[in-house]
């Protein structure tokens, strides 16, 4: 969790009310060494989505795949995929 503690941080430097969630293989405990880390971050800025996205990439040496979202489109669209109970608070 040291990766998605990193990408939090950088995150909260664009919109400090941000939530970040870690899901998918990882949490399922699947994860394989060609595995990716799949990060959900809720934000009302999605304005600055673009931004987080940059940022993260550039500042994280890791392989993240990063969901950057509204909680209106998460619960709209992504709940559908991805359940509560796989989704872990950074």
């Amino acid at each position: 969790m040291e990766v998605a503690a990193e990408v939090k941080k950088v995150v909260l430097e664009v919109d400090p009310e941000a939530e970040v969630y870690v899901f998918g293989s990882v949490v399922r405990g699947d994860y394989t060494a060609a595995s990716d880390i799949d990060i959900l971050v809720v934000t009302e800025k999605l304005d600055r989505k673009y931004d987080i996205m940059t940022r993260v990439y550039q500042r994280v040496d890791a392989p993240v795949e990063l969901h950057v979202v509204t909680r209106r489109l998460y619960a709209e669209w992504y709940r559908r995929f991805i359940p509560e109970s796989e989704l872990v608070k950074v």
